[in-house]
């Protein structure tokens, strides 16, 4: 999703315009509430000069009433986004919108579906989270949590599907590999990726991924160390913050990865092996985090980027050379957990 932040000002008001739709379900109710809310505060975002672009006025787009039809809207996004992965990342923006809710919204993911079938995008994402909060809710589940696992390793969904269903791992980590990182993390400097990302170990009770019992090193080594260079704890709202961070570097896939998490630390449909949890999102947390991450200039969820290479590395000359802006919610020193994020955070427990 990095056009929704850095694309042509014609792209970006018209991804803003296909939220809209669905934060109204077509306009039919108030532009109010979380949806509304979410809307406003990435326009907030997309509106802004960003590298010397030109800066947009929304405020026609974020006024209470509408002065467009459905069709001269469509007419719009389809003129705005001629290219297939400009409509995909349109698609995938406005189910973002639908998913903002703590309950599952029908009719919003109904205008979700409506935008990406007019822009004739490939909406498989948008129609599987749809089906969550209908009857085949237990197989549209399944299918996200393919999609994500073959998203990170690379292995065919249909073949992910097989070996699950065969009881096997989706990638099977070599031994070797996670002892490989365990040296890194041990003999990681002080102020080092490494040694902050021992302690986010230490901390959250975690294991390094490819572990017995733990996902594969393929699934999650990579997010681990995101967590550390883009500064989210690992409480259930900074999973989904550095999920909408991830969507808006990745190149490929980010969107699905959020869908992910939105459905599972969000909205508490559990997916796969993690436990689900319901936690309320400020949308422009939000916000900031797709800002931040389409201004890194590192696709960091790219299998070619070699995030071993930076654990030895000095945690502010790391975040330099990926180019991640700005400061994340974790300050140096400041917890990893859930626990003591609560705590730091004044949030109940």
């Amino acid at each position: 999703m990095p056009l929704l932040i850095t694309g042509p000002p014609s792209a970006r008001r018209a991804m803003i315009l296909g939220m809209r739709a669905v934060a109204t379900a077509l306009e039919t109710r108030p532009f109010v509430g979380e949806e509304a809310d979410l809307v406003r505060s990435i326009a907030e975002v997309v509106g802004l000069a960003h590298s010397g672009m030109e800066a947009l006025d929304l405020a026609d787009v974020l006024a209470p009433d509408a002065t467009w039809t459905n069709d001269s809207l469509m007419a719009e996004l389809v003129s705005a986004l001629p290219d297939p992965a400009q409509r995909r990342d349109a698609a995938h923006c406005a189910m973002m919108v639908a998913l903002m809710p703590l309950n599952p919204d029908e009719s919003g993911l109904h205008a979700a579906r409506w935008v990406a079938q007019g822009l004739g995008a490939d909406n498989l994402t948008v129609r599987e989270v749809e089906a969550t909060v209908g009857s085949h809710a237990q197989l549209a589940e399944a299918d996200l949590f393919r999609r994500f696992l073959s998203w990170k390793t690379g292995v065919p969904a249909h073949v992910v599907a097989a070996r699950l269903g065969r009881g096997e791992r989706a990638v099977a980590t070599p031994p070797e590999q996670v002892d490989r990182v365990r040296r890194l993390l041990d003999t990681a400097p002080d102020g080092s990726v490494g040694r902050e990302l021992a302690r986010y170990y230490s901390d959250t009770g975690f294991n390094v991924p490819g572990s017995p019992g733990t996902m594969p090193l393929e699934v999650l080594g990579s997010h681990d160390v995101h967590h550390v260079l883009a500064a989210y704890d690992a409480s259930p709202e900074d999973e989904v913050y550095l999920a909408a961070f991830t969507a808006a570097n990745a190149r490929t896939g980010g969107a699905e990865f959020l869908a992910f998490n939105m459905l599972q630390f969000h909205q508490g449909i559990k997916l796969g092996v993690f436990n689900p949890a319901r936690t309320n999102l400020d949308p422009h947390a939000m916000a900031v985090a797709a800002e931040r991450g389409a201004q890194t200039v590192v696709d960091l969820s790219s299998r070619e980027w070699n995030w071993q290479s930076l654990l030895h590395l000095p945690l502010p000359e790391a975040r330099a050379q990926v180019g991640i802006p700005g400061a994340g919610p974790v300050p140096e020193g400041g917890p990893w957990d859930i626990d003591h994020h609560r705590q730091w955070s004044g949030a109940s427990a």
